[in-house]
């Protein structure tokens, strides 16, 4: 009962933030703008989105595929059509309420192939610890081969709305008092708490480590490393094409590059964390970096942000009914 509060929760939480981020960001637009955007969606090249689409599900696909690598040493086999339809379903799970699509995948693939749910969910784990290895590489590439634009960022996004904050937080002497106080109160409370403190991050930094560590040691226990790494490698490659793809549906971003793909690839990953299946703060966090680093791309910079992200959205859902309907003929190849 408890449990289902929570993801009720959960969901309230994070859908309603998201609504809250779509409804600010369409109405402060002005109602020339508002018309720019429909008419930018009606005059989208759509056929560049059905590229996105099946590219997407190529990605998908790969992720299936890979997870059969980490099943091997387990012992488990599961059909190719089980695998993939439990990633699809997983990842429409997370338009629900974040990060439950792990849960609901394990328990997809145990319905389907004999895969107790502990053991599913211990290669899920690993997965995404190899995700996190591959977005820190993607930060990596954008650092080197987009300095200037991701320092650009940094200053206009981050750092310099936080330092005029943090001046004009200053001048108020009743403020700096109040934070002051509070400052004191939180050091004195951590020196009266300090040993409880750390005997709890011991232990939860602890199992974080040997979970780290855990996961890093079954990679090593792979059949076929190297195509473990081809497909991890696919996976992210496929999110940055599809992505890519969608810019060919504006005359406004046409002219884009990869690299450019590449940044909000980056940043756009951060802003499905925050909401379910990135609704809202996806948009809003591609919309504007488009504006701020390209003006002519202003006109098409909302609207891309929702195609690109319809395009992820209908990707799911399209393949998560083909992958259901196909699931046993899909099985029967994989064998």
């Amino acid at each position: 009962m408890k449990s289902n509060l929570r993801q009720a929760f959960q969901f309230a939480l994070f859908f309603g933030l998201g609504i809250g981020l779509t409804y600010w960001q369409f109405h402060s637009l002005s109602p020339e703008q508002q018309d720019q955007f429909f008419i930018a969606l009606r005059k989208a090249n759509y056929g560049w989105m059905v590229v996105a689409i099946l590219i997407g599900a190529l990605a998908h696909l790969s992720r299936a595929m890979r997870w059969q690598l980490l099943l091997s040493p387990l012992g488990r086999k599961a059909g190719l059509g089980s695998r993939w339809y439990a990633v699809m379903i997983g990842y429409l799970a997370n338009y629900g309420i974040p990060r439950s699509g792990e849960v609901i995948r394990c328990t997809t693939l145990a319905t389907n192939e004999d895969v107790p749910f502990s053991e599913s969910f211990g290669t899920v784990i690993v997965e995404r610890l190899v995700d996190t290895l591959c977005l820190a590489l993607v930060f990596l590439i954008v650092l080197a081969i987009e300095f200037t634009q991701l320092s650009d960022l940094w200053t206009h996004f981050i750092w310099g709305p936080a330092s005029l904050k943090f001046g004009k937080m200053m001048q108020n002497k009743t403020l700096v008092i109040a934070l002051g106080v509070f400052i004191l109160l939180f050091i004195a409370a951590f020196i009266f708490l300090r040993r409880r403190i750390a005997e709890k991050i011991k232990g939860k930094l602890g199992n974080f480590i040997k979970g780290f560590v855990g996961g890093l040691v079954a990679i090593k226990k792979v059949p076929k490393p190297g195509l473990f790494i081809f497909h991890s490698l696919f996976i992210w490659a496929g999110y940055l094409f599809s992505l890519y793809a969608c810019f060919f549906c504006f005359p406004e971003t046409a002219g884009l590059s990869v690299n450019t793909a590449l940044v909000l690839l980056l940043f756009g990953t951060f802003g499905v964390i925050f909401t379910p299946g990135g609704i809202g703060a996806y948009q809003l966090i591609v919309t504007a970096i488009l504006i701020h680093l390209f003006a002519s791309a202003e006109p098409a910079a909302a609207p891309f942000s929702w195609l690109s992200w319809g395009a992820q959205v209908m990707t799911v859902v399209l393949f998560t009914g083909i992958t259901f309907a196909a699931k046993n003929s899909l099985n029967r190849l994989s064998q």
